[in-house]
Order: C-alpha cells, then sequence, then structure tokens
C-alpha cells in the first residue's frame, strides 16, 4: 500500500492567509521580485511539461536515387513539393563537418542551454537601442525551432522561436537536435541537409567529406541563395575562410 508522506511542519505552518499576510508586510521591491521569479520559474518549467521529442522531427528521404547494374547513379526523382532531402544518422556524417558547422553557427552548442542567455540579453539590447533586431543570437537549437516552426524575424517572433528551443531541449539531448539540424539545413537551391548536399556538389556520401569540401558547405546554410556556388563563388569563398578561421580558433 503506498503510504502518503506527511509535509514537512513548516509546509504545514502555510496557508494562503498567511501567505497574503506576508505579502502585505513586505515592500513593492520584493513583492515584484517574486512574482518575476515565480514567473521566469514558470516558463522555464512548463517546456518540460510539453517537450517536443525526436520522433516528432523524423524525416523522410524525398528524393528516390536511381542506380544502374554497377551501382552509378542515372538519377534523382524529387518528391512533390522538389525538395532534395537525404536523412543520415549523425554517425554517418564526417566529423569535419560536425567541427565546421558547429565552428560557424554555434562553438558553445554542447556547453550552453536551448538559448545562450548572455548572447540573447546582449541582442535584446541592441535590439531595443537600435529598434530592430540587429544580431540573432541563435543556437542551433534556436535555428533548428525555427526550421522547424517558421516565424517571422520580429520580437514576438523571436520570443516564440525561443520557447519552442526550451521544448526542444527539454525532450532531446544535444545529440538528437543536432542530428535534427544538420539534416535539416538549407543548402542552396531545393537541397537541404548535408547528405544532399554532398552528394550533389561532390558526388559523395556526407561521412566521406574532407576539411575543405566540409567547411564549403558548412558555409552554405548562412545565406543558402546568396552563397549559391554556382551564381556566388566568391562570396562562398569567402564565408569559408571565415569557418576555417573559425575551426582553427576552436582547435578543430
Amino acid at each position: 500500500m503506498l503510504r502518503l508522506l506527511s509535509p514537512p511542519p513548516f509546509f504545514q505552518r502555510l496557508s494562503l492567509a498567511r501567505l497574503g499576510q506576508w505579502s502585505q508586510k513586505q515592500p513593492t521591491s520584493i513583492k515584484v521580485g517574486a512574482l518575476l521569479l515565480a514567473l521566469g520559474i514558470g516558463v522555464r518549467a512548463t517546456p518540460h511539461l510539453i517537450p517536443i521529442r525526436a520522433e516528432a522531427l523524423a524525416q523522410e528521404d524525398r528524393a528516390v536515387e536511381f542506380l544502374d547494374r554497377h551501382n552509378r547513379p542515372l538519377g534523382r526523382l524529387l518528391s512533390r513539393d522538389q525538395e532534395h532531402t537525404a536523412v543520415v544518422p549523425l554517425e554517418q556524417v564526417s566529423p569535419h563537418f560536425i567541427q565546421a558547422i558547429l565552428a560557424a553557427e554555434d562553438q558553445d552548442f554542447y556547453h550552453h542551454g536551448p538559448v545562450d542567455l548572455k548572447a540573447a540579453a546582449r541582442a535584446s539590447w541592441q535590439g531595443l537601442r537600435d529598434r530592430r533586431i540587429v544580431s540573432g543570437a541563435s543556437t542551433i537549437t534556436m535555428q533548428l525551432a525555427r526550421m522547424v516552426d517558421p516565424v517571422p524575424r520580429t520580437f514576438p517572433g523571436k520570443a516564440q522561436q525561443i520557447w519552442q528551443a526550451w521544448r526542444l531541449g527539454a525532450g532531446m539531448d544535444k545529440d538528437e537536435i543536432l542530428a535534427a539540424y544538420v539534416n535539416r539545413l538549407p543548402m542552396g537551391g531545393n537541397l537541404y541537409g548535408v547528405e544532399a548536399a554532398a552528394r550533389a556538389y561532390f558526388g559523395i556520401p556526407a561521412a566521406d567529406l574532407t576539411v575543405a569540401q566540409a567547411s564549403l558547405l558548412a558555409a552554405l546554410p548562412n545565406a543558402p541563395t546568396a552563397l549559391n556556388p554556382y551564381t556566388g563563388w566568391d562570396a562562398l569563398k569567402e564565408r569559408q575562410r571565415y569557418v576555417l578561421d573559425r575551426m582553427v580558433a576552436a582547435g578543430s
């Protein structure tokens, strides 16, 4: 039989009436602080009640590849929406690409939460000062949230993005988030995900990417249209140099 434990004496003595009496005796500043603290705890705790699990983000390949009898590619049949997505587990992505995309997009991904609070505070201050969103401060988890649930680049949109990122962080571990992210990256044209990009641009699986190839692909998601290798090669190479510099600084 389940035996219910009695609450500690301190909680037995508490009542709404006593809390009300305590509140009336406190300065306004303490009341406001207590309210903000309660709201903060509620906001951060709620995502754990409605987390987003990895299964909810499961993807399917959106292209069928035809091979000849010698296993050479003959062509691809794209999905109805003309997206080319090839889904692979994180273990089948070159470590060079993982290092490159982390260096380019979120170097401290494995060391902070779904939202980088320091970067978010800095971006909020810049936004209030300039009355527009100057820097996004988006972590990889926040970027994934926007891929899954696109929102406008406004302050309400940013708040929704943060909320979804917290839900992702509550339901998925870091590797699951990163796997979902690299399989959804916009890689130019109708290509989505590192596997599709590696096969389209280099004719190899993502597992075989070299440092040079990986850094080039990691440069693309920043602005896939402007950095398209067929129309924006110079800009893409400049972004690649930035990625390589970040990799060196990170010790990759």
